[in-house]
């Protein structure tokens, strides 16, 4: 008890995320079915990184180990920290919702459109899943120079600022299989009346927050290059949904 409490004040940021994310997901399918959603992404997640992370493992993301530098801080799923594979749901949330308001439509919307509709909404989703974790990712690797801790290393090095490509890719492989069984469980709609404006903001809200917290942190590091990159990104996806909003306004067909 004493330590799962200290996960909470230790890994607060990660579960403020997970609130926003849970509760966005759950005011278009309910408690249960967002809390089903939420722990098959973890068995996912856990499960991809597990087998990533494991002695000789490599699979999807290549190889990598977690550091028990932590282990008095916060609770450990055997060789995983808990909080880790937590961060799945939630930017799955973040990036499916984003990619949805480029077509001009909520996460809710999304979720209910046809199989050949919603391939379109995924392929951003998972490119969007994936951008953000090249915000993450840099700087929780010099986790021992801020709160997070050097939890986790590439034993041979990475060539984005550290980081392996192979990771990129099993993170867009891991967020396709979780977004697209979301997309597979039964979709019932649980608000009667509900509200668009708030159901537009609130991923936007989750996927900027959790980027610029991020941005702050390599400011904070004066990693000038990484800080670099992040804007560029960032100013990347703004940029294409500009150029959206100007060229192609949202229709009754759209």
């Amino acid at each position: 008890m004493t330590l799962l409490l200290s996960t909470l004040l230790f890994r607060w940021y990660v579960f403020f995320f997970w609130g926003v994310g849970f509760w966005t997901l759950a005011r278009i399918v309910g408690f249960s079915g967002a809390l089903f959603r939420f722990l098959l992404a973890y068995g996912i997640a856990y499960s991809c990184e597990w087998s990533s992370a494991r002695p000789g493992g490599w699979f999807p993301f290549g190889h990598y180990r977690y550091l028990p530098t932590t282990l008095s801080k916060e609770v450990w799923i055997g060789i995983l920290p808990l909080m880790d594979s937590l961060s799945f749901a939630f930017l799955a949330v973040g990036a499916l919702g984003l990619a949805a308001m480029y077509g001009h439509r909520t996460l809710g919307e999304a979720l209910s459109l046809p199989w050949r509709d919603f391939w379109k909404v995924l392929s951003g989703a998972v490119a969007l899943f994936v951008m953000i974790d090249m915000v993450i990712d840099p700087v929780a690797l010099r986790g021992s120079r801020w709160f997070l801790g050097q939890i986790y290393d590439y034993p041979d090095g990475g060539s984005y600022f550290g980081v392996t490509l192979s990771n990129f890719a099993g993170w867009a492989v891991t967020g396709f299989f979780i977004m697209t069984l979301w997309k597979m469980l039964p979709f019932k709609p649980r608000i009667k009346q509900p509200s668009p404006v708030l159901d537009l903001i609130l991923p936007v809200f989750l996927y900027g927050a959790v980027y610029l917290f991020n941005v702050s942190v390599a400011l904070f590091l004066k990693e000038w290059g990484i800080a670099g990159a992040d804007l560029f990104l960032g100013g990347l996806v703004s940029a294409l949904f500009l150029a959206r909003k100007i060229g192609h306004p949202p229709s009754s067909d759209d």
